[in-house]
């Protein structure tokens, strides 16, 4: 039996970015998985109270608590005795231990976009966490690697850290690209790249962390690109600063829920002409995928979890310095250039049966079956 853990509710479609909810689904449809572990982490908050406040009067500080031996115990005793003894697929790097998985006779692997180390030191990501905390957590974080069957990135990016950090054998080092948070309805066609006025172009963006993801950066080049003449409209699902839902240009659709409202958000995608995430840290790049899962070409840092998602063909590659006056020069290139634009688009639709977690379970199955 295979289970997939998360902290959290597997089943819950809002825990952790959607990930372990088309994860666990797309696998148990094709019988790989078996068991979702659902945990209720609203349980924990008296105790994350009190902690803090321990922690407060006999060190200073507060902050860590879902790192503690506290937490971890706490979720792990909402999980069945039996759910230990299995093949387990953890989406966090503390919980479960390994330590209490094998301990049980259990075989456990963990399927990362980030290790610890590179979230605590990421300047953007800001997690406040006191560094007695955070070296606890990085030796446990450790622990499990050492005893774990496998660790599979998402990224690549990550191996590094894995190798250097935690020291991690390469044997023991996998990469799985996710894939796409839906699934396309049954006669889905691509939309057509070619427009009937050339100089309108549909920018797109996906996100909550809006500044972190490159909004600000996207309205530099758009603006760019109206000063010369171009119609361009930034189409913008999720969350953006007020000054930006009403202005010019703009289209803000708001948060768009996937599970109840799956086709409006697949419309609204499907209707751009670029996909942009300029993120400054991003461990993956979900909504990369989801553009190209549509047929959209999409555009972005090309660092980090990015080296992945930014599939060659289909994808506008950019150094994080780069300004927004060569992002724009590159968006007016493609503009103005049909070949262009229809090979990126031909491109992106290619890669739209690849970015598909069905394609990423089965790729676990074979790892599975190797381990």
């Amino acid at each position: 039996m295979v289970g997939v853990a998360v902290v959290g509710d597997v089943m819950d479609i809002n825990c952790w970015s959607n990930i372990p909810f088309y994860f666990y689904s797309s696998g148990s449809k094709l019988g790989i998985f078996h068991k979702p572990w659902r945990v209720n982490v609203s349980k924990l908050v008296p105790y994350r109270y009190l902690w803090n406040g321990l922690q407060f009067v006999t060190h200073g500080s507060v902050g860590g608590f879902q790192y503690s031996k506290l937490f971890l115990e706490l979720l792990e005793r909402q999980i069945p005795f039996n759910d230990f003894r299995s093949t387990v697929i953890s989406f966090n790097q503390l919980f479960p231990r390994a330590s209490r998985v094998v301990g049980r006779g259990g075989k456990i692997f963990y399927y990362l976009d980030a290790t610890l180390y590179d979230l605590f030191h990421s300047p953007t990501y800001n997690l406040n966490v006191p560094e007695k905390i955070q070296r606890s957590a990085i030796a446990l974080e450790k622990e499990n690697y050492a005893l774990c069957e496998a660790v599979v990135t998402m990224g690549n990016w990550i191996h590094e850290t894995l190798e250097n950090v935690y020291q991690v054998p390469r044997h023991k080092l996998f990469h799985i690209l996710p894939g796409a948070n839906f699934e396309l309805p049954d006669g889905f066609k691509f939309t057509s790249s070619s427009r009937s006025d050339s100089n309108n172009i549909v920018l797109g963006f996906v996100g909550k962390d809006w500044k972190r993801k490159g909004l600000p950066l996207l309205r530099q080049v758009q603006l760019i690109l109206l000063q010369k003449g171009y119609q361009v409209v930034i189409k913008i699902i999720g969350q953006c600063p007020d000054e930006l839902r009403k202005a010019d240009h703009i289209n803000y659709c708001g948060f768009i829920n996937k599970q109840t409202d799956t086709l409006r958000f697949i419309e609204e995608i499907a209707s751009c002409d670029i996909g942009c995430l300029f993120s400054e840290d991003e461990a993956l790049g979900i909504s990369v995928l989801e553009f190209l899962r549509v047929g959209v070409p999409v555009a972005g840092f090309f660092h980090q979890g990015l080296k992945d998602t930014l599939l060659e063909g289909a994808s506008f590659r950019f150094h994080p310095d780069t300004t927004a006056q060569t992002i724009a020069d590159t968006f007016e290139q493609f503009i103005n250039d049909k070949t262009l634009k229809d090979k990126m688009k031909k491109k992106a639709e290619y890669y739209s049966s690849y970015v598909t977690w069905e394609r990423c379970v089965k790729e676990w199955e074979q790892l599975l079956n190797r381990t």
